[in-house]
């Protein structure tokens, strides 16, 4: 796969309006249409950073984690928490919550990985000689790192969804997000993850105003949270890149 033209990403704060997980968990909620959902957005969303979690915030320098390079799940995870807590997804069980906050480690550990190795390792952004993407090599190199999440996320997952058979929480639309994202980049992820599976179909099946979103063309084009090809055109330097791929 060759990459033609490149485009750098902007690193500023997410637009809840311009976020696909957004627009489908609003849907879900039945904020139907582009002018209901620009409402809520501006109105219930405008603030979302504040449900940051605390393990997610960076203090200083030396604790905000470099391998987020467009900030895309820092964001990604703190407005879909306060969609969760305006609409009634978060959970009231402490353990349950608990769990969804496990999984939205292991998500944020996959998906920085991806999007590490798709624009640092097998891509030389900073090469005016390189143009080219081995997307094979990427897929290979991450289908290692992944499996041994995909497992953890299942051990957690209760069936179909992470609480059972149940209404899906806001954990649930991050975990269906990434794992499109995922699937995209490199189809076979989930091959050896029926539980998984299992899960993306029966999220996107789900009998709910959510049907509504799967029936969309917005549904059916572009990513989630980030894109299966390079993106990002500036990336930190050597020495600022804190440990390795987890």
């Amino acid at each position: 796969m060759t990459l033609l033209n490149p485009e750098k990403v902007e690193t500023g704060p997410l637009d809840p309006i311009k976020s696909k997980v957004v627009k489908m968990m609003l849907t879900s909620r039945m904020q139907i249409g582009e002018e209901h959902q620009k409402i809520a957005c501006d109105r219930k969303l405008s603030n979302y950073m504040n449900h940051c979690p605390d393990w997610l915030k960076a203090k200083d320098d030396t604790t905000k984690n470099w391998m987020d390079l467009d900030n895309k799940m820092t964001e990604t995870i703190a407005v879909v928490r306060a969609i969760g807590a305006e609409w009634f997804l978060i959970p009231d069980d402490p353990e349950q919550f608990k769990k969804c906050e496990e999984i939205e480690k292991i998500l944020f550990s996959i998906m920085n990985t991806m999007v590490y190795l798709i624009n640092k390792i097998c891509f030389a952004p900073n090469s005016t000689e390189c143009n080219n993407f081995d997307v094979e090599y990427a897929r290979t190199r991450f289908t290692a790192k992944f499996g041994p999440k995909a497992k953890a996320l299942e051990e957690l997952v209760t069936g179909p969804f992470i609480m059972g058979d149940t209404l899906p929480v806001h954990a649930d639309y991050l975990l269906y997000a990434c794992l499109y994202d995922i699937t995209v980049f490199c189809p076979t992820a989930l091959e050896n993850h029926p539980k998984l599976s299992t899960f993306m179909e029966k999220f996107w099946s789900y009998p709910s105003p959510i049907r509504r979103w799967f029936k969309s063309n917005e549904s059916k084009t572009g990513e989630y949270i980030r894109p299966p090809t390079p993106h990002i055109m500036e990336l930190l330097p050597e020495d600022q890149i804190q440990g390795d791929i987890h």
